[in-house]
Formats: C-alpha cells, sequence, structure tokens
C-alpha cells in the first residue's frame, strides 16, 4: 500500500495531480482547494510530498476494477478523510466534493450534532447527514481542535456537471432527452440553489407527484 509519495509535479488541474518519482509517474486525485497550495511547487519544480489513500474503483462492468491514488499536503487532513469515508454510503468521490467547509467545522458539526450544517455541504443532505452523525460523534474531537482555516475543497461555480448528471439518470430511467431536459430545467428554476444530482433528482421527483395528483 502507498501512503506517501515525494516527486516532482508534471501536471496539475483542479482535481488531479501527476507526480514523478524515478521515471515513473503518479495520477492522484486531489481535493480541489489544493490546487493553489500546489502551484507554487510547479512553478519552482521543486518535490512536493502528498499523504495518500489507496482505494479501488468499479468500473462500468463488474470485472473492471481500476487502483486510484488520493493525495493531502497534510497529514491529519488524510486521517480526517479517512475516518469520513467509513460512513456507508459517503464514497470517496462524493467526500471530495463535500469538504467546501474546513475539516474543524465539519468535526465540529459532527460532535454537537449540527445536522443542519452537515445537510449543507454539497451531495450530503440531510439523510446523510444523520448518518454521518450516528456513526462518527464522538470520534472527531480531535479534528475539531485543528487550526486550519481553509476548506480542502472549493465550492463549484459550474452547476452543469451535476445537471448533466440528473439528466443522465432520467436517460437511464427510459426517459427521452428533450423531456428529461425539460424537467431538470423546470426544477432548477424552481430552486436555483439546488448543488447536486441528489437533489436536483428529489425536486424533480416533488414535482412530478404533485403533478400526478394534480391530474387525478
Amino acid at each position: 500500500m502507498i501512503s506517501q509519495i515525494t516527486g516532482k509535479i508534471s501536471r496539475l488541474t483542479d482535481e488531479q495531480v501527476t507526480l514523478e518519482l524515478n521515471g515513473l509517474y503518479y495520477e492522484l486525485m486531489i481535493p480541489t482547494g489544493l490546487q493553489n497550495r500546489l502551484k507554487d511547487a510547479l512553478a519552482s519544480d521543486g518535490p512536493i510530498t502528498l499523504h495518500t489513500i489507496n482505494y479501488i474503483e468499479a468500473g462500468d462492468k463488474k470485472s473492471y476494477h481500476y487502483p486510484r491514488l488520493v493525495g493531502f499536503t497534510n497529514l491529519v487532513d488524510k486521517e480526517f478523510f479517512l475516518l469520513f469515508t467509513t460512513v456507508s454510503g459517503l464514497g470517496i468521490k462524493k467526500a471530495l466534493r463535500s469538504l467546501t467547509l474546513p475539516i474543524r467545522e465539519i468535526a465540529t458539526a459532527i460532535e454537537t450534532k449540527d445536522t443542519a450544517t452537515l445537510a449543507r455541504l454539497p451531495g450530503i443532505g440531510h439523510r446523510l447527514a444523520d448518518k454521518v452523525i450516528a456513526e462518527l460523534n464522538g470520534k472527531m474531537a480531535r479534528f475539531a481542535l485543528s487550526k486550519e482555516e481553509q476548506p480542502l475543497t472549493v465550492p463549484s461555480k459550474d452547476k452543469a456537471h451535476f445537471i448533466l448528471e440528473a439528466v443522465e439518470v432520467l436517460l437511464q430511467l427510459q426517459y427521452k432527452r428533450p423531456e428529461a431536459e425539460k424537467m431538470v430545467d423546470n426544477a432548477f428554476r424552481a430552486n436555483p440553489k439546488i448543488d447536486s444530482a441528489e437533489k436536483l433528482i428529489s425536486a424533480i421527483f416533488n414535482q412530478e407527484a404533485l403533478s400526478r395528483r394534480g391530474s387525478n
């Protein structure tokens, strides 16, 4: 298991970094907030050290599985993320997108059973927030004492990714594309604060339920 990598940055995007080490190139997912922290190292061409998590991502077919690495500049952040993702239903990618508050604020919300704060994190919602508190309350005190004030993830200003995801879900449910796009557009116009595909699908369900009741 790879727990730490030190190398030079060969490529950096908002969600990934590629490190070169002795002729080998390691691609790591990173929280989007780390991009700015890594830009100086890229400009100076100096080595950096990332604390890593290994996991296996399932592909489109059951027989396809891909090894992945997630990198953090701070060991405490890695330890927080490892514990955070032990909650069932909170996968790696969803967890990375959700960290739009400093970890001390997320940990404090868990320790004080502040469901409302957790539910506002992208992709979490009230049901998953309740589960996070149920499984992690009493385990987050040391992270709540962290002095780090910057969130690990920068909130996305581009809503297109989850809108497209919601359309794809509807297509899988046998809706035609024009119909799916209209349903998504109506739900999003009714509530522009929606920030995840899950919430968008729920809003569409609620609209469809009201429409059916009105037609009866």
